[in-house]
């Protein structure tokens, strides 16, 4: 049966002072905008999986210990105060006696590991006279690395508890990233039959040695005799052969391949381990070197793959509907004790975003304030409505405008309601703003963040209809004496030429809603 990880929990970790992930059992798409620890979360979990002090100590404390903790420290710099660093897995799986026990900052009888970084006791009175000293430098050489199960016993690389694999298209071409992804798919292969490990490292040292003695001989007797020089190849018995191990498709090394087919390669090749001896696949952005055909071959290979736990970090918005949007994990700086979860999302509008084009509602859902319209014209006019009303930008504002088809409009609204973002939305009343713009909405006029915005004269259909009203003059001079039929028969053209005018006036019904996203 496959580990998979329950409930993550993050203490003065990074950006996290104090932190919780209740992950899906298969699929989570951790998305948000930068800064907000997305990738974060994917080392914390490989971290705490690979119970390396090496690696920790190799991307330093400094740099994992949350700096508001340490801030808040200088304030007293009494060694009660130090801050711990923590980071914990709750795991579900088959487990032995060692994995269960209250060793966890719930204090809960769970299974899972840790990873606690904390101030060294052995060294209590070496700390308390360095912080008697007037200084801002904090004693992170004092602290202590130590990884454990919730039981309470130590582990390390040797001994995991929990197997995963990393994929960082970000750092695709970095032989160490390649190396590191080798080494640990070869160790998972290889998990059922760790004899065959050693056979292999043993038959490769004795070849490499052979060579020398074949091939090596001759050269080195030509060395000087009165030196003990002689030339040779590595033959350390732990990275020798580790370092030499490479993959290839079609008998091309797989780090001699286009970075797009190596995150391609990289996932179909974790994958198929996934659920049997990979627990855990981790994916890091994996939109980066791909085109949209590939990008649907990566996304479409992991939507197929049904067993082992998948998290993958993204700003793609195909990626998020086509892995179903459901497994949206979404993260904000405002986000403070836990991320927002979109599993609770109806299914048929899940099901519908996974059918239709993308259509932006990655940046909707990430968006706090958002104006829907219907179209390009009222888009594309937008941005000088709004400066015309507030004498600012979209952009000054944080202001989102998405022209989505009227039909979709319940569907993102939809999405709001567990998103919570402020959304307004701008539609036409095609003659009956009763039926097409009150009934038609009335499941979304209990909720405080979204708000129709109609003209309520049936007269005036469209948006068309509404412009026209406010700009006669400059319509006429525009589009002739009968500037409506021009108007609706060339909508985006039409909307082209008036957003060069300045002086363009704004629809009553399109302020009220500029005026009230803001408000």
């Amino acid at each position: 049966m496959s580990i998979t990880i329950d409930r993550i929990q993050l203490i003065n970790y990074k950006r996290f002072e104090n932190f919780k992930i209740e992950p899906n059992k298969k699929i989570n798409i951790l998305v948000g905008d930068n800064e907000v620890g997305k990738s974060s979360i994917l080392e914390a979990i490989d971290l705490v999986a690979l119970g390396s002090v090496r690696r920790v100590e190799s991307i330093g404390l400094d740099r994992l210990i949350n700096i508001s903790a340490v801030e808040k420290f200088q304030e007293t710099r009494s060694f009660d105060d130090l801050p711990k660093m923590i980071i914990e897995l709750y795991l579900n799986g088959n487990f032995d006696h060692t994995m269960n026990g209250k060793n966890n900052s719930l204090g809960i009888s769970a299974d899972g590991i840790r990873l606690v970084c904390a101030p060294n006791e052995d060294f209590i009175t070496e700390i308390n006279e360095f912080l008697s000293t007037p200084s801002s430098v904090f004693p992170y050489e004092y602290y202590k690395i130590r990884f454990s199960t919730f039981a309470d016993e130590g582990y390390s690389g040797y001994k995991k508890k929990l197997k995963t694999v990393l994929i960082n298209s970000t750092n695709m071409s970095s032989d160490y990233v390649t190396k590191d992804f080798i080494e640990r798919m070869y160790n998972h292969y290889t998990e059922d039959n760790k004899s065959e490990r050693i056979e292999h490292r043993s038959q490769y040292r004795q070849m490499k040695s052979k060579f020398c003695q074949d091939h090596l001989a001759k050269l080195n007797e030509r060395l000087p005799s009165d030196k003990n020089y002689s030339f040779g190849l590595q033959n350390n018995y732990f990275n020798v052969f580790s370092q030499d191990l490479m993959i290839y498709e079609e008998s091309i090394a797989i780090n001699n391949k286009g970075t797009g087919r190596q995150v391609l390669i990289k996932t179909d090749f974790a994958l198929e381990k996934a659920g049997e001896n990979v627990d855990v696949v981790l994916i890091e952005e994996p939109e980066n070197h791909l085109s949209h055909v590939n990008l649907k071959k990566l996304v479409s290979t992991i939507a197929n793959k049904q067993e082992g736990q998948i998290f993958i970090t993204t700003h793609n918005s195909l990626i998020s509907t086509r892995l179903n949007l459901n497994n949206l994990i979404v993260l904000s700086l405002n986000n403070v004790e836990s991320p927002m979860y979109l599993q609770d999302l109806d299914v048929s509008t899940s099901d519908y975003f996974l059918k239709v084009p993308p259509a932006s509602i990655l940046e909707f859902a990430l968006s706090t304030k958002v104006i829907l319209v219907e179209g390009p014209s009222e888009y594309i006019l937008f941005e000088q409505f709004y400066k015309n009303t507030t004498s600012k930008s979209l952009d000054d504002d944080g202001v989102h405008v998405l022209a989505i088809r009227g039909l979709s409009f319940k569907r993102y609204l939809d999405v709001a309601k567990l998103t919570k973002s402020k959304v307004a939305v701008i539609t036409d009343n095609d003659g009956d703003y009763k039926k097409n713009c009150v009934k038609k909405y009335v499941d979304y006029m209990g909720d405080a963040n979204i708000k129709i915005f109609y003209e309520n004269n049936n007269s005036k259909k469209t948006f068309e209809y509404c412009l026209l009203d406010e700009n006669a003059l400059a319509c006429e001079a525009e589009f002739g004496e009968n500037p409506l039929d021009y108007m609706l028969k060339n909508k985006t053209e039409v909307a082209l030429k008036l957003s060069r005018l300045s002086d363009i006036q704004v629809p009553n019904y399109i302020k009220r809603a500029i005026e009230w996203i803001n408000g």
